[in-house]
């Protein structure tokens, strides 16, 4: 099911995709408007439960008004949350420490490092919360109270809200949603321009990734479905409708074909060795060509129909 909402300032994006008894759902923010509401700088200490933990594994950094965000949101924080400051975030967790240390560890520190030692120039400049949740009945009315969505567009595995500056997570340990959610927040801070069917791709490559040496590496996805029904059906299209569409298209009925499709260009180029050259020149040449066609065929000196027999190659190379 696929349930967008479109107002001046933002699209929501929900999907379901059934897939060997598995459901890959996805909501992604679009908007641009940034939330500036000033925060009570006492109101943090009016709240006896809300304490800063695994300080072990804090890392301030400096210039980042950490305060603020935690004073910002004491009146909606559910009670019984631990609080860590980390990097470029606050991490509002109700996971037990142990499993809240392990994804702040290795999920967040592995995507803040894979994306600013080899991506991005700019990184986010406020800092940004992130809600990890447990049950789902608790991030449900988390949402729904506090941040103006539909319950039946709620993805039940998690979003990035750009108007609010938020990202709020169910946790569910094999869907690689902190990856995927991060990897959002980097781009748009340092590629705001970036079509949705780069960003999705990208976010959805380091989803299911190996840290090593300092990069997050694609692994095999289980989001090759749909583009092996395709092949199969007769239905399967090449880079450029990928490419030139637009988010009604992307968010829409082929939702799960797109981000898979784009998903695997860029695990491809990433095996190339060209994926981190393919990222900076399309964002350092956006003007030249907006859906990112001419940057790709300039980066890999080929057409885009050898491109897409290339690839066509590179995803039937995967055992069923």
């Amino acid at each position: 099911m696929i349930i967008v909402i479109f107002s001046n300032q933002e699209i929501m994006v929900n999907y379901k995709i059934p897939v060997l008894l598995l459901s890959f759902t996805l909501s992604v923010s679009c908007g641009q408007k940034k939330d500036t509401a000033p925060g009570n700088t006492d109101s943090v200490y009016n709240r006896s439960d809300i304490k800063v933990t695994l300080s072990e594994i804090e890392d301030i950094y400096p210039g980042y008004d950490y305060s603020k965000v935690i004073d910002e949101h004491s009146s909606i924080m559910p009670a019984g949350m631990s609080v860590t400051k980390f990097r470029q975030f606050v991490v509002f967790s109700e996971l037990n420490e142990e499993l809240s240390y392990r994804l702040i560890d290795n999920d967040m520190r592995n995507t803040i490092e894979s994306m600013t030692l080899n991506f991005v120039n700019k990184t986010p400049e406020v800092v940004t919360p992130v809600y990890l949740f447990e049950k789902f009945d608790k991030y449900k009315s988390f949402v729904l109270k506090n941040y103006d969505i539909e319950e039946d567009d709620i993805s039940p595995y998690g979003f990035y809200k750009i108007s609010k500056n938020v990202i709020i997570i169910r946790y569910v340990n094999w869907k690689g949603s902190i990856l995927h959610e991060l990897t959002h927040r980097f781009i748009r801070a340092d590629f705001p321009e970036t079509p949705s069917w780069f960003d999705e791709g990208f976010a959805s490559l380091n989803e299911k990734s190996t840290f090593k040496d300092g990069v997050l590496t694609g692994d095999f996805s289980l989001r090759i479905i749909p583009l092996r029904r395709a092949i199969k059906e007769g239905t399967y299209t090449g880079l450029k409708q990928l490419m030139e569409t637009n988010d009604d298209e992307l968010y829409g009925k082929r939702t799960s074909y797109y981000y898979a499709q784009s998903r695997y260009l860029l695990m491809y180029l990433q095996q190339q060795g060209l994926l981190e050259k393919y990222y900076k020149y399309f964002r350092d040449n956006f003007k030249i060509d907006k859906t990112g066609i001419k940057q790709l065929q300039e980066i890999t000196g080929k057409s885009l129909n050898m491109l897409d027999e290339e690839l066509l190659t590179y995803i039937k190379s995967f055992k069923e």
